[in-house]
C-alpha cells in the first residue's frame, strides 16, 4: 500500500520537478544545422528564414547592441536560430527540442530570451518618420512615372492584415474576424522600399479597419499624421479623410472598378474614375507585399495560433523588425523579389463588405485632390502603364 502511494508522487516529481539531465547529444543538432547554412545559402534562406550574411549580422547585432548572452551550453547563434525555426516555420518547442538535441524546457527560455532582445531591435529599426520626415518627396516615387508626378502628395500606404492568436474562451466574440478565426487587427505603414514605418498592434480582430485607426490616432500622440497635402494611399475601407487618400467607390446607379484583377481580367479603364483607381491600386499594392513577404517569410503569423496574447504581440513586432532589419541591410533575399501579395489578398477580398461602415460622404479637401489626380492622369492616359 506504501509503494502504492510512493510511486504517484515520484512520478510527479520527475515530470514536473526534478530537472533532467542535458542531452547527452545537446548541440549536435546546431552543429548539423550550421554546416549545412554555412554553404548553401538557399538552405540558410529556408531553414532560418534569411541569407548567412544576415545571420551572422543579427547574431552579432543582438549581442552587442541588445543584451543577448551566450550560456555555458548553448551560443548565441544556436539561440538565435532556433527562434527563427518557430517563428519561421511555427514549429513547436518539443520539435525543436529534438531537432537541436536540447530540452523543452531550454529551447522555451532561449525563445523568451531571442523574442526580447528581437522586439528591442524592432523599436530601432521601425522608424516613425517625422514631420520634416513626411514633407520630403520619396525619392522611389519620383523616379517611378505610374505614380509621378500625379501623386506628388504620397508618403506611403497603409492598410490593415490580420493575424491569428490564441485566445480564452470567454475572448473569443472579441477576436473572432471575418476570416472565422481568432486573430488581431494590425494596422501597418509601410514606405515604397517596402520598409514598415509605423505598426498599431493589438486590436482585436473585430474591428473594423477604420476603427483600429481611429485607436490609433486616438491613442498615440506619435502617430504620424501628414502634414498638409501629404497623405497616404489607403483602400475602401477607410474615409477619403484629410491625411488619407481612398479610391472611388460604387454607387447604387454605378459601378467603379478598384482591385488590380479586376482590370487586369477585363477592359482598360473607360472613365478618370477608373483610371485614377487603377493607378491608385497599383501605388497601394506596396503594402500587399510587404504584408505578404513578412507573413510568408514568418509563418507563426499565419497558421494555427500556438500563442496567447502578450507572445502573440511580441511576436508581431519583433518580425516586423526583421522584415526591416534585413530589408535595411541589403543582404540577398529572394522574398522581396517575389510576388507575395497573395498572402495578404484577404483582405480585398472583403473591402465592399466594409464600405457602409466608412464614411458615406468624402471629405471635400480630399474629394478635390482626388479629383485633380484623376484628371491629370486621364490627361495622361496614353502614357500610364
Amino acid at each position: 500500500m506504501e509503494d502504492l502511494l510512493i510511486q504517484p508522487t515520484l512520478d510527479y516529481y520527475e515530470r514536473y520537478v526534478h530537472r533532467g539531465p542535458y542531452q547527452t547529444r545537446g548541440g549536435l543538432g546546431w552543429q548539423n544545422l550550421r554546416d549545412r547554412i554555412q554553404n548553401d545559402n538557399a538552405a540558410c534562406l529556408q531553414l532560418l528564414r534569411m541569407s548567412f550574411a544576415a545571420f551572422t549580422e543579427l547574431c552579432n547585432i543582438l549581442s552587442q547592441n541588445y543584451g543577448l548572452q551566450p550560456t555555458q551550453n548553448v551560443s548565441i547563434e544556436e539561440s538565435v536560430a532556433m527562434f527563427l525555426r518557430v517563428c519561421g516555420h511555427n514549429e513547436v518547442q518539443r520539435d525543436i527540442g529534438l531537432r537541436f538535441g536540447r530540452n523543452q524546457e531550454t529551447v522555451k527560455r532561449k525563445f523568451g530570451e531571442v523574442l526580447r532582445a528581437t522586439k528591442l531591435l524592432a523599436f530601432d529599426y521601425i522608424k516613425t518618420p517625422t514631420m520634416q520626415e513626411l514633407r520630403r518627396i520619396p525619392q522611389h516615387l519620383q523616379a517611378d512615372r505610374r505614380y509621378w508626378p500625379f501623386f506628388s502628395g504620397f508618403v506611403g500606404a497603409m492598410d490593415g492584415t490580420h493575424v491569428c492568436v490564441k485566445v480564452k474562451p470567454e475572448l473569443q466574440a472579441m477576436y473572432w474576424s471575418r476570416h472565422d478565426r481568432t486573430s488581431f487587427n494590425v494596422m501597418a505603414i509601410c514606405d515604397m522600399n517596402m520598409l514598415f514605418t509605423y505598426v498599431w498592434n493589438g486590436a482585436p480582430g473585430s474591428c473594423h479597419d477604420t476603427r483600429v485607426l481611429s485607436l490609433a490616432q486616438d491613442g498615440d500622440p506619435e502617430f504620424p499624421l501628414p502634414p498638409g497635402d501629404k497623405y497616404y494611399v489607403v483602400d475602401s475601407g477607410y474615409p477619403n479623410k484629410q491625411g488619407f487618400l481612398a479610391p472611388y467607390r460604387s454607387s447604387r446607379n454605378r459601378v467603379v472598378r478598384y482591385h488590380l484583377s479586376q482590370f487586369n481580367n477585363g477592359p482598360p479603364p473607360g472613365n478618370k474614375e477608373e483610371l485614377f483607381n487603377r493607378s491608385h491600386a497599383s501605388l497601394r499594392s506596396i503594402i500587399e507585399r510587404t504584408f505578404g513577404v513578412w507573413k510568408k517569410k514568418w509563418r507563426i503569423l499565419r497558421d494555427d495560433p500556438r500563442y496567447g496574447l502578450e507572445v502573440q504581440k511580441r511576436v508581431i513586432i519583433a518580425t516586423m523588425g526583421l522584415h526591416n532589419f534585413i530589408r535595411v541591410s541589403n543582404f540577398s533575399d529572394t522574398d522581396f523579389f517575389e510576388d507575395s501579395s497573395e498572402v495578404h489578398r484577404e483582405n480585398e477580398q472583403n473591402d465592399s463588405n466594409e464600405q457602409d461602415e466608412v464614411e458615406r460622404e468624402d471629405r471635400p479637401y480630399m474629394a478635390n485632390i482626388r479629383d485633380n489626380i484623376a484628371d491629370m492622369l486621364w490627361d495622361n492616359r496614353n502614357n500610364r502603364f
